[in-house]
């Protein structure tokens, strides 16, 4: 059952032919990005946003790369 988050959270990330998340710090805890399932873009008006399913091997995460403040959220859980 997935679970809303809507938290900022501090994202090491490639930017490498785009973007993608390594590992990312949320609740004083360090989560490892072991794979990227799924990534789609989204519009928020003018703003574009990257999002990104990931694992640590154990729970399913959704991040959010936000390429106008170049900010990251963690939206959800599951």
């Amino acid at each position: 059952m997935a679970t809303d988050i809507n938290d900022h959270i501090q994202v090491i990330a490639v930017f490498d032919n785009g973007v993608r998340p390594a590992k990312f710090k949320w609740k004083g805890r360090t989560y490892p990005v072991k794979e990227i399932t799924y990534a789609w873009g989204s519009k928020d008006g003018e703003t574009s946003l990257v999002h990104f399913s990931v694992t640590d091997g154990v729970t399913l995460f959704e991040l959010v790369y936000n390429t106008s403040t170049m900010k990251w959220s963690l939206e959800r859980t599951e």
